[in-house]
């Protein structure tokens, strides 16, 4: 049920699992554009607009408040008309937890208890897709028709705790770390269908933007009791803006690299970069918008004079967020500012949001573009060199290079010039 993960390659051995990717991304634009309004609503789809809505709300206010993510997982399982959902996680070194709602939490409990994972063809075949951030499992996908009525994940588990259908998406909100969003229903509600599929994964890129926040505050080892306080002592930098992009609230590592990296026009925050500058403005925008609930969410690199670079993520700040914070309702953005490089090498994630690369082919990119031979990086990755060949040339092409040389230049200029891609990142949903 829960999948028992080491973190994975991301990049497809066959090309049947890729063009399954193709069609899902296809379909969560679909359902983006939907939600935003290209698609007229009729007042079935304005009432699950609401729902959506509220759910997303839930999830950011998680955030600040990690005791709240049960809250958050429990509106997630009511759009799936499920009991809960659950969030998996594994370290890569064996080590494993899980955030679920009240209503799956016995089930949790037996899955662990009974070491049902050792059992769970999710698991092992989610191992051999080798899924990555964005990818969607269901019973269907790593199972025959034939498994599902006779293996025990299915037969013992998935009975005696009421479950009849499971799915459920990848996640990284953390390089270090492999993570999954799951939602079990019951057996009469029937298979996911691919627009629920859809659904999930568009909120599940709202969990892990979430989940950067938030597993940093729940991980830090400290007896404050304060929040403001918590955050001074976090190993990320932010800030908390107000409807006119004023900074209301910073913390330490915010205001130690601010000059670094921005400046206020007219009391505004403004990336000091103007190159950098309007592709962070349109990132505050859409956190700011209520469109920004129901839309994919983003990120962007900005660089420095000094050749550092930060990754920024921006989340709307919720009413629970600026009761935490003591702040008034003007409080309305939350940035945050992150490391955008590990070991010399671009944050994947990064990789993916600015230039629309699926989680694999972000970091095949991320470790060629850092130098990396292909066949050092397909060996890091866990696939064939053949492989990584195919897929480096899916990103030639997506990013406009032709060889290994102008790529490792483009990694190098990112975050110092990023005007040439600002229009593909407006247009996205």
């Amino acid at each position: 049920m829960f999948p028992r993960l080491a973190a994975p390659s991301g990049l497809y051995e066959n090309s049947a699992i890729e063009g399954h990717r193709d069609m899902a991304q296809g379909g969560t634009l679909a359902l983006a554009a939907k939600i935003r309004g290209s698609v007229p609503l009729n007042p079935v789809d304005s009432q699950f607009l609401e729902s959506f809505s509220d759910t997303v709300r839930a999830i950011y206010d998680a955030a600040l408040s990690p005791d709240a993510w049960p809250v958050a997982l429990h509106r997630i399982g009511e759009l799936f008309a499920a009991r809960g959902a659950v969030i998996y996680f594994n370290n890569g070194g064996g080590d494993t937890d899980f955030l679920f709602s009240e209503g799956v939490g016995h089930a949790v409990q037996i899955y662990q208890d009974e070491a049902w994972w050792q059992r769970d063809v999710h698991a092992q075949r989610a191992m051999e897709m080798h899924l990555t951030g964005g990818d969607i499992f269901t019973d269907q996908s790593v199972a025959t028709k034939q498994e599902i009525e006779t293996l025990p994940i299915f037969t013992d588990f998935f009975r005696k705790v009421g479950f009849g259908w499971l799915m459920g998406c990848v996640i990284v909100p953390d390089l270090d770390m492999f993570a999954s969003v799951s939602v079990p229903r019951a057996r009469e509600r029937g298979p996911f269908t691919a627009t629920e599929m859809d659904m999930l994964r568009l909120l599940s890129r709202h969990v892990e933007q979430a989940l950067r926040l938030s597993l940093r505050i729940a991980n830090l080892e400290s007896a404050q009791r304060v929040l403001q306080q918590i955050l001074d002592k976090i190993e990320a930098g932010l800030y908390v803006l107000d409807a006119q992009e004023r900074i209301v609230l910073d913390n330490q590592v915010g205001r130690a690299q601010f000059s670094d990296f921005f400046t206020l026009s007219d009391g505004r925050l403004t990336a000091l970069d103007k190159d950098s500058a309007p592709l962070f403005d349109t990132l505050l925008a859409d956190a700011r918008s209520a469109a920004g609930l129901q839309s994919t969410p983003r990120s962007c690199m900005l660089g420095s004079e000094n050749d550092q670079r930060i990754l920024i993520s921006a989340l709307p700040l919720t009413d629970s967020g600026r009761t935490q914070l003591n702040l008034t309702d003007t409080a309305r953005t939350l940035v945050l500012t992150t490391p955008a490089e590990h070991d010399s090498l671009i944050n994947p994630t990064a990789l993916r949001d600015i230039f629309d690369l699926s989680l694999g082919e972000a970091r095949l990119a991320s470790l060629v573009g850092g130098g990396v031979t292909v066949r050092k990086a397909a060996s890091q990755l866990g696939v064939t060199e053949g492989t990584a060949r195919v897929v480096l040339k899916r990103i030639f092409q997506k990013l406009g290079v032709k060889r290994q040389a102008e790529l490792v230049l483009r990694m190098s200029a990112l975050g110092r010039h990023q005007s040439f891609h600002l229009e593909g990142y407006t247009n996205r949903s």
